[in-house]
């Protein structure tokens, strides 16, 4: 299952995702992510509590923060990444520290 909730700290806060970040919630996560980008000029999604995740989880973020670069936006993860979460982005191979052929770093390189 795939939880998403907003945390308010003052005006705006995190989306913060938890659960499973895989290919059955990957349609729901595009549009959330999608709709959340529509309502401002960056995004900053929690993945702290994200327990399980796969190739297409990271496909639908990698893509929602490449769109939102296109647009001129930002979007961040922030917290603390999970164990789950970092096996996935080493397993898909998306632990380089170079920038992708669209020449932007992916948001789970960290500096």
């Amino acid at each position: 299952m795939l939880k998403t909730r907003t945390e308010q700290t003052g005006k705006t806060g995190p989306l913060v995702l938890e659960g499973e970040l895989v290919v059955e919630h990957a349609e729901e996560l595009k549009k959330i992510l999608l709709e959340a980008l529509k309502n401002g000029d960056s995004l900053d999604i929690d993945i702290e509590h994200v327990d399980q995740a796969d190739l297409f989880g990271l496909q639908t973020l990698c893509s929602a923060h490449r769109s939102a670069m296109k647009a001129g936006k930002k979007l961040t993860l922030v917290g603390v990444q999970s164990e789950a979460f970092r096996n996935a982005v080493s397993l898909a191979g998306y632990g380089r520290a170079a920038a992708c052929r669209e020449n932007i770093t992916c948001p789970w390189n960290r500096e």
